[in-house]
């Protein structure tokens, strides 16, 4: 093996850094320009462009807080497969003493128990991971769709539809939160 010096190599499951969603002033300075050309509602859209902003916002932190959420199931799901295992090993040996056609029987349903509880326990977790994996898709697909909507179909969109954006856009936040894997889990 070559020995590398100064610096470090990035193995491509390691933890990446959080993309930065775009500033406020970046955003502002971005919808000035695409509205430069609108003669009509101009206050009305940048108004309009603003609560675009909040929502990407949103969106962004919801995409964040599912990521967290992710990475915070992979130890539960290694427990999860680990701890059964090892209960039903050290059960099987207390009852070790009893000797006979006894013996064996206890000590295989502990086995099996171990096993059949390790299996289920690593399930639900990862029911969850997934879930989370989806939500934090969606949440970011969604925070591209406003950042779009605000800067190309805004400036000419009629104020009537610019509302129902908004409100579509809400209701897709709304959507995303509420996906569970009918466990345990809450919105994030």
């Amino acid at each position: 093996m070559a020995a590398t010096t100064g610096s470090k190599r990035r193995r491509p499951w390691s933890r990446r850094p959080p993309w930065p969603p775009i500033s406020r002033s970046d955003f502002e300075v971005g919808m000035n320009k695409a509205l430069a050309g609108c003669a009509d509602h101009t206050e009305y859209r940048e108004n309009i462009g603003l609560q675009c902003w909040k929502l990407m916002d949103r969106a962004w932190y919801r995409q964040r807080t599912a990521v967290c959420l992710r990475r915070r199931w992979t130890p539960l799901r290694y427990a999860a497969e680990f701890i059964p295992v090892v209960a039903a090993g050290a059960g099987g040996s207390l009852v070790v003493h009893v000797h006979g056609t006894a013996a064996t029987v206890i000590g295989w349903v502990a086995l099996v128990g171990g096993l059949l509880g390790a299996a289920i326990n690593s399930v639900r977790p990862s029911v969850e991971y997934g879930v989370d994996l989806m939500k934090a898709a969606q949440f970011e697909h969604l925070y591209w769709d406003i950042f779009y909507y605000a800067m190309a179909q805004l400036p000419f969109d009629p104020p009537e539809k610019a509302a129902s954006a908004l409100t579509g856009f809400a209701k897709r936040i709304e959507e995303i939160a509420v996906i569970s894997g009918n466990t345990t889990a809450t919105t994030s």
